[in-house]
């Protein structure tokens, strides 16, 4: 009988409906049209045989093939390391987001793509990393004219497998092929390839009813016993039998062999280099075993050379293998394991493997091991620790306190859901104080805020000073943050943050929240020395700034954005979505593109700042942070989509009134603005302010509240409105006490100065101010230049200065123009123009419009394709349509039919 080699195809075994099937979605692969096929069946129902049927036909792909483990600890995205994606950690070790690992496997995908389709074949994917599955999911999602073919084999999905996994298979790209088992006609083929005499078809017909047309089990069966032997038996051996029957051939077969057979089936269902099979054996002639087992078709090899790593042929084997196997036999082959195998992780597996009893020296060597993980924040690895730590722990109370931090660590790998299936349990803690962080952390991350408040409130003050170090220290930092997010007092916020220890702002899981909270206190403080400081710790060249201080420099962006330091905010944040789209950090809850977003609509890059939404939304675990919230309804509301801003700012604001965070509410106030300014509604207007205070309290618009010149601009405008001129002046003078001064504040004093005038019915001092405001010469915030020469216009035209009032709507309208801003294109209509100016990118669906914004601000091919999320061969595709649709051959005829457009 020829050895085993995996992968190696066996013709003749599909039937040809699926061969067919097959056949047809290689050939739309091939044809760019991209294809996903998972087979599902049970144990032994061909899915591998079928898998490498796949593979064998598309000669011309090139493949990438992985398989899910079937293991207790699964490493996150060891599936896409297997199928080649070279980076799935971030420079600290912890896991990338999924989003962003998808990408990485986008980037493959392109990267292998030649003459040939890609093929991406995973074996077992049951047994698939949830990490792995969800990339996979969002690369599939995104499939738009991909060369590409996605196989996976899988045993039906469970009610407790992955919630990741039952998506996927939902996936309307997903064709589904059910194999419940095998024909007669393929029966009859494989009893021809098993035996090498000739098996009556009568006797193969009564295997395969009998078998239940499992092939794995009737392989077995013509395996074990010759045509004659089975021919006599009034009565088969039973499927439910395998393992016995199985177990008599180890009884027959050399000692040695058997032996290395079963170390095999102990050190694990993946690959297994065979010296390290033999050593954990104890076997002195190896190669003979395994050439043995090779030919008994009970292994199979990697590849056909000496030392090739080897495998049990199939999961139901080494499952049987592993039972059979007696338990003094298993406990020796896992010690020798665990001292004897390269990975630490894979040496304390086994130790817990070969534990037999509750072992309080081994439970606490899992959770120093612990420890080390979280300081390295591979909180998967972390989890498993504590989770095996909980398991061994004599003490009921010490395995409770373990059982719940893996619960956290569970928590800190976005695992919410694993989590969320043990409340109970978790309520019925013993541990108050550690019960109550580990639902405040679950909350957190969810970005369910106000919960979390109400649950560290619920806890007497004294469980939580009783509590020991690490849990007060997490619950105090958590309980700042969420009364900083819920609109406390600063007095009340500011003494919880002088009780926290010190060390929380380097620990590897609080210092993130407590520098933020702190800063943003600072912020409020108008504690300029503090946010010098913190201004001052990173290098003023943010490509400069180490990977550690990632954190540090978002913050700094962040508070530029927020300030309306726009060209700053870009500089500092576009390194660090640099660093998340390049797989360096990770950043689960989209905040910072959220406000690189904020400071590129600043800038007037709208179709950018739409595009780095969308990634925040794709980032978020459970649901977005409020602040990246209140940034979303801007960019629909230049664009005239006023329904979909108003639906947007209506579901802002209702989280934000159960969660007052001073930002979000100041970020959504200025949104608010926005959409009522681009607006005709001038009782909605006047009315504004009213409504904010009913909502949020009188002092929301308070000229003290330090949130920034951008901040005071919005309320200056919406003072304006409302009649309130005298409220103005404190706006102007605070505006001017800033620790940084933006350059705009030149020209937008005498612009708000002159509004203000025209309010109070003096129209000659604002065309005086107003006219002042544009000889000032500035770049920036350029939507708000277009409003000045707007307001220029109306009051010119009232005074009857005619040739001043068509110049500057012509001012207004070029930029509106240039922008993309269609809401402010009516209201600046010109005696000399012919109506509104054709948008020449009017035709182009959305993410068309994403795909041309940044091709004309010169982007390569591959630079879009990062920033969309998406692979070289879509952009390639909408490019091609956008061409077609606007009548161009190439970027530069686009850019200059836009150039015109934009000069009409």
């Amino acid at each position: 009988m020829p050895r085993r080699i995996a992968d190696r195809p066996i013709p003749g075994r599909l039937r040809p409906d699926r061969r067919a099937l097959f056949e047809a979605a290689l050939d739309d692969a091939r044809r760019g049209v991209p294809r996903v096929v998972c087979l599902v069946g049970a144990a032994g129902t061909g899915k591998t045989t079928h898998l490498r049927e796949v593979v064998a036909e598309a000669a011309d792909a090139t493949v990438l093939r992985a398989a899910g483990v079937e293991a207790t600890y699964r490493p996150p995205f060891g599936v896409l390391e297997e199928l080649g994606v070279r980076r799935t950690v971030t420079d600290d070790g912890q896991p990338q987001s999924r989003a962003v690992a998808a990408q990485a496997l986008r980037r493959l995908i392109d990267d292998e793509s030649g003459d040939g389709p890609v093929v991406i074949a995973v074996d077992d994917a049951q047994w698939a990393d949830a990490e792995s599955l969800a990339a996979l999911r969002l690369v599939v999602e995104g499939l738009s004219h991909d060369r590409l073919l996605v196989v996976m084999a899988t045993r039906p999905p469970g009610p407790d497998d992955p919630s990741s996994w039952h998506r996927f298979l939902a996936e309307p790209a997903v064709s589904i092929v059910e194999l419940d088992g095998i024909e007669l006609d393929e029966a009859i083929a494989l009893a021809g390839e098993v035996r090498d005499e000739r098996v009556p078809e009568e006797l193969v017909e009564r295997l395969w009813r009998h078998t239940g047309r499992n092939p794995m089990y009737l392989r077995s069966l013509l395996a074990e016993y010759s045509p004659e032997e089975l021919a006599a038996r009034s009565v088969l051996p039973a499927p439910v039998e395998f393992a016995r029957e199985l177990n008599a051939r180890l009884r027959v077969m050399d000692p040695d062999a058997a032996t290395l057979l079963r170390a095999v089936a102990v050190i694990g269902s993946s690959w297994v280099d065979r010296l390290d099979a033999a050593a954990v054996a104890e076997v002195d002639d190896a190669a003979s075993a395994v050439g043995l087992l090779l030919d008994s078709g009970l292994l199979i090899a990697r590849a056909q050379v000496g030392l090739a790593d080897v495998r049990i042929v199939h999961a139901l084997v080494r499952a049987a293998i592993y039972d059979s196997t007696p338990a003094d036999e298993r406990r020796r082959r896992h010690l020798l394991a665990a001292k004897l195998l390269g990975s630490p992780m894979q040496r304390l597996e086994h130790e817990v493997a070969a534990a037999g009893t509750r072992d309080e020296a081994l439970a606490a060597r899992l959770e120093h091991a612990a420890t080390g993980a979280s300081a390295e924040r591979d909180h998967h690895r972390e989890a498993q620790l504590l989770q095996w730590a909980s398991q061994l722990s004599p003490d009921a109370a010490e395995r409770e306190r373990r059982w719940l931090r893996a619960q956290i660590a569970r928590v800190h790998t976005r695992d919410t859901a694993s989590v969320r299936a043990h409340l109970s349990q978790i309520g019925w803690s013993g541990e108050p104080a550690l019960r109550t962080l580990v639902m405040a952390w679950l909350l957190v991350v969810e970005n369910r805020i106000a919960d979390a408040r109400r649950v560290i409130e619920a806890l007497p003050v004294p469980l939580l000073e009783g509590a020991d170090h690490q849990t007060r220290m997490g619950l105090l930092v958590i309980k700042a943050w969420t009364m900083l997010t819920s609109g406390y007092p600063i007095d009340d916020i500011r003494a919880v943050i002088a009780s926290i220890p010190p060390e929380a702002h380097t620990d590897p899981v609080l210092g993130g929240l407590y520098q933020r909270t702190a800063g943003q206190i600072a912020s409020r403080d108008f504690d300029f020395a503090r946010l010098r400081s913190d201004f001052d710790s990173v290098p003023g060249d943010p490509r400069l700034t180490p990977m550690k201080d990632t954190g540090r420099l978002g913050w700094r962006g962040s508070v530029y954005a927020l300030r309306g330091l726009s060209a700053e905010g870009r500089r500092d944040l576009a390194e660090v979505v640099s660093r998340v789209r390049g797989g360096r950090i990770d950043e689960t809850v989209g905040v910072s593109h959220a406000l690189y977003a904020f400071a590129l609509w600043q800038g007037g890059e709208f179709e950018r700042a739409g595009i780095e939404l969308q990634v925040s939304a794709s980032l978020a675990v459970d649901r977005m942070s409020p602040l990246a919230q209140a940034v979303l309804p801007l960019v629909p509301t230049v664009h005239g989509e006023f329904a979909r801003a108003d639906d947007l700012l209506a579901q802002t604001a209702s989280l934000l009134l159960d969660l007052p965070w001073h930002i979000a509410v100041s970020v959504l106030t200025q949104a608010e603005i926005v959409r009522l300014h681009a607006g005709d509604d001038e009782a909605a207007r006047r009315g504004y302010l009213a409504r904010l205070r009913a909502r949020f309290g009188d002092d929301v618009t308070d000229a003290d509240n330090g949130d920034g010149a951008f901040w005071h601009l919005h309320v200056m405008l919406a003072r304006v409105w409302a009649g309130e001129l005298d409220g103005i002046a404190p706006h102007l003078s605070a505006s001017d006490t800033e620790m940084v001064v933006p350059d705009w504040r030149y020209w937008t004093r005498p612009w708000v100065t002159g509004l203000a005038s025209e309010r109070a019915g003096n129209d000659d001092d604002a065309l005086r101010s107003l006219t002042d405001a544009v000889a000032i010469q500035s770049s920036e915030l350029p939507l708000y230049r277009a409003h000045l020469y707007a307001d220029l216009a109306r009051i010119a035209a009232r005074v009857g200065q005619v040739e001043t009032s068509e110049g500057a709507a012509r001012q207004a309208r070029e930029i509106y123009a240039r922008l993309g801003a269609t809401a402010y294109l009516a209201r600046v209509a010109t005696s000399d123009a012919n109506g509104m100016p054709a948008d020449p990118l009017a035709t182009l669906s959305d993410r068309e419009r994403e795909v041309a914004a940044l091709v004309l601000a010169g982007f390569s091919y591959r630079q879009v394709a990062e920033e969309l999320y998406v692979t070289r061969s879509t952009v390639a595709f909408h490019l091609g349509n956008i061409y077609a649709k606007t009548g161009v051959e190439s970027r530069h005829q686009l850019t200059r039919l836009v150039r015109d457009a934009t000069l009409t």
